[in-house]
């Protein structure tokens, strides 16, 4: 394959695996499997691109020599492989970490993600500077160079099928979304975390209030005792968190549903926003209520401070950074429940 079209082609593949990889992560249930296979495949098959790739750097060398921009390159190339290497790593064993400086231990999906993201500017930059531009019909599309395109696809899904067999040997099945399995039925022995920059809130019940406010009648603010009062729903629910782990635990304490039914909603209520004590929130449709849980008590404990004591949001179906825990707001919005940013930004 000439060099323009195995660029062209790494270009196409990142681009798809870094979609690919930030779309995975609003994925809770099954009917969203097929992001992940997408995803692992074009992961693998870069591997394959690879080979070639390495044979045109060999030449580029050879014809140019060192010059000031290599740093640059051998930098990307550090990069690109990091990312391979972790993300193999993660299909196949799940459960490694890394002591990072001024972060601590950081699981091997953390790390393929933050270098992936750490590969795209320097990657279009490269490409810009560095690439042939122009593409011929014939890079893609005479018979060897799409046979050759076709190996490197069946070989992707060869090698994503091989880890996917490999990973219950290595340590246990994954779940559909590549997460493992923590401390399940083991309360709030599971592991702690938060998104990003939010941070632990270490709250007491008795100086704690619940609002509900929007577009209701008349804001009402409930205390834990009187949430304690209501609380008569249990669920066994699966949290899966974009670090790469999941726990099912059984969850008590009360319907979203039924704590609105403590303010007349208005009639152009489309939504429901869910606010921490940190001003962490996440939005959900008024249709989704009945299936929210705020949760006070975690396998007949009362939630940690690290699960969000006094009150966290359990979201069945959802992934982990929509579970908001230190609940203190409840706003009813006229807005849809597609009004937010698909990740969150705060």
């Amino acid at each position: 394959m000439s060099a323009r079209a195995t660029n062209h082609a790494i270009l196409f593949l990142l681009s798809l695996e870094l979609l690919s990889g930030l779309t995975s992560f609003t994925i809770g249930r099954p009917s969203g499997e097929w992001i992940f296979w997408l995803h692992g495949i074009g992961g693998f098959s870069l591997i394959g691109l690879v080979i070639w790739k390495y044979r045109i750097v060999l030449r580029s060398f050879s014809r140019r020599g060192v010059a000031s921009e290599t740093v640059g390159s051998i930098i990307l190339v550090l990069l690109f492989v990091g990312v391979l290497t972790t993300g193999t790593l993660w299909a196949i064993i799940g459960r490694g970490s890394l002591d990072i400086p001024f972060y601590g231990a950081a699981r091997l999906l953390v790390i393929h993600t933050t270098l992936g993201l750490a590969l795209t500017i320097p990657l279009l930059v490269h490409a810009a500077m560095r690439w042939p531009r122009r593409v011929t019909r014939s890079d893609f599309t005479n018979r060897r160079a799409a046979l050759r395109l076709m190996a490197v696809g069946l070989g992707g899904l060869v090698l994503w099928q091989g880890a996917s067999a490999a990973a219950p040997v290595a340590g246990q099945r994954p779940r559909f979304t590549g997460s493992r399995e923590e401390a399940s039925g083991q309360g709030n022995a599971h592991p702690v975390t938060q998104w990003l920059f939010d941070t632990r809130q270490r709250i007491k019940a008795d100086e704690w209030t619940l609002t509900i406010h929007g577009h209701v009648d008349t804001p009402v603010n409930l205390t834990y005792e009187d949430l304690q009062a209501i609380a008569n729903h249990g669920i066994t629910a699966t949290l899966d968190c974009t670090g790469g782990w999941y726990t099912v635990q059984n969850w008590s304490g009360v319907r979203l549903s039924d704590v609105l039914e403590h303010v007349q909603i208005g009639e152009e209520a489309e939504s429901v926003v869910i606010e921490s004590a940190t001003g962490f929130n996440r939005r959900f449709s008024i249709g989704e209520a009945s299936q929210l849980v705020l949760a006070t008590h975690i396998a007949g404990e009362p939630l940690s401070s690290g699960h969000g004591y006094p009150l966290r949001l359990v979201a069945p179906g959802h992934r982990g950074y929509n579970w908001v825990k230190w609940v203190t707001s409840i706003e009813v919005s006229n807005k849809p429940s597609w009004w937010q940013s698909p990740l969150p930004l705060q």
